[in-house]
């Protein structure tokens, strides 16, 4: 019997694997591990690299979403890993298995979704594959992006002191999802309506993740499409560090509260837990903040939000009290609420570990 089946193991550990299977030496080349695979092209230029599967029934619902959102969608998951390198996406290449249901005037609206999102941002399709599925859609994009090495901005880069902070509200996706799988989706409720069109119909931050790279002090960013609770121990676990995230910061919009409040849904587990919100989450200089919320407010037109700070694992003078912790192998993440430890119970999305 396996010791190790593969819900027991989950998506994270499932990865960590095949990078074990697959440890080859690397020095020039950063493989598996963050949001993007990073190729060196000269002296300071860097090509990024990713990838992202769609499949019907796993991250969509075919009746619940328009072919021109869910062109939208496929292209948009996939720019917001390139924003989370610091980098600017130029290329796409795309494959699909199609079943009967994705007819031609369906493809000619998917593809209209898709392109009007590529025409925003500049990027380009270049190629891919296509082929019939029996029972399930199913969409692999892949994305090339560009930036310099000084620019990159890895999982592994947090440091003790930083500033966390995330660039747009959490948890209207997963509410979005909720009223969806709840078949509340016809509702004439306009707060309703915009969390739905929050999962989907997600916006990358594009142009500020371009812009957050060009800054010396912002140090890491992933991009948040698990949670939350699981994107920030991905820094922890890479970055070796403990990460405090204050629940009472975490920037929530009034549509959710409004919503949560009507459904009876925890707004801050959504947040935390729910994902796909594709918001950045990074950590910054700690003397640098308010320069830079005040820069980013300037330029890019929109508000950080600090949630929490990086600390030193060894740096027990510096730690509240112990309390409700997520472990992860290389760091920790812990919950603070007005300051207190708080047991967060719901963890961020994993493939494998749920359902």
């Amino acid at each position: 019997m396996d010791e190790h089946p593969l819900k027991q193991v989950g998506e994270f550990g499932l990865i960590d694997r095949i990078q074990t299977w697959f440890n080859e030496e690397t020095s020039d080349l950063l493989g598996i591990g963050d949001d993007c695979t990073v190729i060196p092209r000269g002296d300071d230029e860097v090509e990024l690299v990713t990838t992202d599967l769609l499949i019907e029934e796993t991250h969509f619902l075919f009746d619940k979403i328009t072919p021109e959102e869910l062109g939208h969608k496929s292209l948009a998951v996939n720019l917001s890993d390139i924003a989370a390198m610091g980098g600017r996406p130029k290329h796409v290449w795309m494959s699909i298995g199609l079943t009967a249901r994705a007819d031609l005037p369906w493809l000619e609206r998917f593809f209209t979704g898709m392109h009007d999102l590529a025409q925003r941002h500049g990027v380009r399709l270049l190629g891919g594959d296509t082929t019939k599925s029996q029972k399930h859609l199913v969409i692999n994009i892949m994305v090339t992006g560009e930036t310099t090495r000084s620019q990159v901005k890895l999982r592994s880069a947090a440091r003790a002191g930083d500033i966390v902070f995330v660039t747009g509200t959490l948890g209207d996706s997963g509410g979005g999802l909720q009223l969806l799988l709840e078949d509340l989706h016809e509702t004439g409720d306009p707060a309703e309506q915009k969390l739905i069109r929050a999962h989907n119909r997600p916006d990358a931050v594009v142009d500020g993740g371009i812009w957050l790279g060009k800054q010396a002090g912002v140090h890491a960013l992933i991009d948040l499409s698990d949670g939350i609770s699981s994107d920030a121990g991905h820094v922890a676990n890479r970055s070796g560090v403990i990460i405090d995230i204050e629940l009472a910061d975490l920037p929530l919009s009034t549509e959710l509260r409004q919503v949560a409040q009507k459904r009876g849904w925890d707004p801050v587990q959504l947040a935390c837990s729910a994902g796909e919100d594709y918001a950045l989450m990074g950590t910054c200089d700690a003397g640098g903040w308010d320069s830079l919320q005040k820069s980013y407010k300037e330029e890019i037109g929109y508000d950080l939000h600090a949630v929490g700070v990086v600390r030193n694992r060894n740096d027990t003078e510096q730690q509240p009290s112990p309390g409700p912790r997520r472990l992860t192998e290389g760091g920790e993440v812990r919950f603070l609420k007005n300051g207190k430890p708080f047991d967060l119970s719901g963890r961020g999305y994993d493939h494998f570990k749920s359902g």
